[in-house]
């Protein structure tokens, strides 16, 4: 037997589903693609607001990303990623060109079809040389300069032009339509569609945990539309059985590309108002809740208190802590004696609450927030020097810190996930 005394031994064994195959790229393609899908989700999300004026999304269909908008014009997208220790994109990468070449051939296939087209990247587009910078060069053709092919502008468009089998003009006009975007990090993306619901207007007053389950529902949505997925009785095999002819097939898998706004609206709507899934506390992933704020975010959730309301109570939480900081540089002996009494009678005014409305066996957690902040209000109005310098505002956020920190409830108590 041939042993490689370079391998660590904790790797050995007989069983390849126990070692991880550093060689494999799949996991790092799953996340590209993932990234892609995701920032596709997000479109999507944006979709349902009617100001945006999208009416459909396709995916993997000519492009990356296809969006027609109500004026029956469309946008191609393509999404670049790279790691992130490399050297942004710049006219010299191989994948601009390859996106550059799909934009130009797009544009001489359906003229006058196309208003725009955008790169979209994790890492960002490099400016540090005005020679190589896609956006400078995009910058130079739409101010109408002279094409030069002695410069690396000039190479770039003459490169595409060629293989294209078009014109150097029609190769600079669509060049002018291009955008870029440098978007999140492939590991914040998640949490950007995470925040896109959060903020659609159409999921409005959804609790924590729902949010979560409309983000895991919506990239499974645009997965499918990106990988052509069809049923066993769909019409490929019905047109493999001569039973259809081509054009059926062609509608039918563009069908399985395209996201369309009223349904789609209509979809999520749909889903809005299905029971949830998991509760923040049951989920094993929670990496989408910022720091700090976690135990905050799952304990309001499991008390039914929406999103909208537990991303206030986060904010006011921070601008406590923030506030009482400032009682250290005014006066460090008493900071600590104002803390605890401010704390304290909101503690005990939670408390009150959570038994008087019995919401360890209700979980009316929300019914609970109504009377604390009424309770909080009344008392600050009423003696305003026994909260020293703390506002309305300030009293809610030391509420959202003894949330934090398992000195307030919401629901029955329950074991918080590590």
């Amino acid at each position: 037997m041939r042993i490689n005394n370079n391998l660590n031994p904790i790797t050995l064994s007989s069983d390849p589903s126990l070692v991880l195959n550093t060689d494999d790229p799949g996991d790092d393609t799953q996340r590209r693609f993932r990234y892609q899908n995701t920032y596709a989700g997000i479109l999507g999300i944006l979709m349902t607001d009617d100001t945006r004026n999208i009416e459909e999304i396709y995916c993997e269909h000519h492009d990356d990303i296809l969006v027609k908008d109500t004026a029956q014009k469309y946008s191609a997208i393509q999404v670049k990623t790279k790691d992130i220790n490399s050297r942004p994109f710049d006219v010299d990468d191989e994948a601009i060109k390859k996106s550059c070449k799909r934009f130009v051939d797009m544009n001489l296939k359906f003229p006058d079809q196309f208003k725009g087209f955008s790169i979209v990247s994790n890492h960002g587009f490099d400016n540090t040389s005005k020679a190589s910078c896609i956006q400078s060069m995009i910058e130079y053709y739409v101010k109408g300069n002279v094409f030069n092919n002695k410069t690396n502008y000039g190479k770039f468009v003459k490169n595409i032009s060629e293989e294209c089998g078009c014109t150097i003009e029609e190769v600079i006009d669509t060049i002018k339509k291009i955008k870029l975007k440098t978007y999140s990090s492939l590991e914040d993306i998640h949490f950007k569609l995470v925040n896109g619901i959060k903020t659609c207007p159409l999921l409005s007053g959804v609790t924590e945990s729902k949010v979560n389950d409309i983000a895991d529902i919506v990239l499974a949505k645009f997965y499918k539309a990106s990988s052509l997925h069809q049923d066993e009785n769909d019409t490929t095999l019905l047109y493999i059985a001569g039973v259809v002819d081509d054009d059926d097939l062609v509608r039918e898998k563009i069908t399985s590309k395209r996201i369309n706004r009223v349904e789609f609206s209509a979809w999520l709507e749909q889903y809005k108002n299905e029971p949830v899934q998991l509760k923040l506390k049951d989920r094993n992933n929670i990496n989408d809740i910022p720091i700090g704020s976690q135990i905050l975010a799952i304990k309001m959730d499991a008390g039914d208190i929406d999103s909208d309301n537990i991303d206030m109570l986060r904010d006011l939480k921070f601008s406590f802590e923030q506030h009482t900081v400032s009682w250290l540089y005014k006066d460090n002996a008493k900071a600590n004696e104002q803390y605890n009494q401010v704390t304290t009678i909101a503690e005990n005014l939670c408390r009150e609450i959570y038994d008087e409305e019995r919401i360890a066996t209700n979980d009316q957690g929300l019914e609970m927030l109504i009377k604390v902040r009424k309770a909080l209000k009344e008392r600050q109005s009423q003696n305003p020097d026994l909260f020293f310098d703390c506002t309305y505002e300030h009293l809610l956020g030391a509420v959202g810190v003894l949330t934090e920190s398992c000195k307030v409830w919401w629901s029955q108590k329950f074991d918080l996930p590590q």
